[in-house]
């Protein structure tokens, strides 16, 4: 795991894009500096969003995909769409250049970090939830409603206040709404070891998908009974 300093020591440049909740955010570090020279947001779906802050981005700073080192991305959790259409950004910018160097992080643990004193959720739909708990920051569990209701009476709870939320927590459930800024948090933590290396950028899976195999038959008509 790397972190933030360590990728503007290896790179001139660095590119972060996330769109993991409904504010999509693209940030750009250039020449070791600990800030990025340039911050655009859009509140919107991802495939209107991610392309309008990349333009606007790379426009402010007179440059194109060729020019940068090194891209940066949101694996999860959070939005599937948008964390894909991410993944698959990335793949076709190092089409164009092939030396690109491609990093991801995780919303959650980057969010954990900020806020040690929390147990950090994120709906994972189905009636479950992606949770990072204080005493194990690295780590994302998946935890049922029942399971959160107990949580909530022996810890506190927070949720990335622009991350969508499709399943219901009970009402008695105290969950407070923690500002998720992707460059901000890095810049407030620079040497978390926050990014991993993904050559083969791909969403954030929770579990490995387990499938059932199918065997083919030919179905019949059952067999007549015997007559008595």
């Amino acid at each position: 795991m790397l972190s933030l300093r360590q990728l503007l020591d290896r790179h001139v440049s660095l590119l972060l894009v996330d769109s993991s909740s409904t504010r999509v955010e693209a940030a750009l570090w250039q020449g070791g500096a600990s800030r990025p020279v340039y911050t655009v947001y859009f509140d919107g779906e991802a495939s209107s969003a991610l392309p309008e802050v990349t333009a606007q981005l790379l426009t402010a700073a007179s440059l194109r995909v060729h020019n940068l080192d090194a891209l940066a991305f949101c694996a999860g959790p959070g939005s599937v769409l948008g964390i894909r259409l991410a993944a698959a950004s990335l793949r076709s910018w190092r089409a164009l250049k092939p030396s690109l160097s491609l990093y991801s992080y995780q919303s959650l643990t980057l969010l954990a970090a900020a806020h040690p004193d929390r147990t950090i959720l994120a709906d994972a739909r189905r009636d479950s939830w992606h949770v990072v708990r204080p005493e194990s920051p690295d780590q994302i569990q998946r935890y049922s409603t029942e399971q959160i209701a107990k949580l909530s009476r022996i810890c506190s709870l927070g949720t990335p206040e622009t991350f969508r939320r499709w399943s219901a927590l009970p009402a008695e459930v105290a969950v407070a709404s923690l500002e998720y800024s992707p460059s901000a948090l890095l810049c407030g933590a620079p040497d978390g070891p926050f990014f991993s290396a993904s050559p083969e950028p791909e969403a954030f899976l929770a579990e490995t998908p387990s499938y059932v195999t199918w065997t083919p038959q030919i179905h019949q008509a059952p067999s007549p009974r015997p007559a008595k």
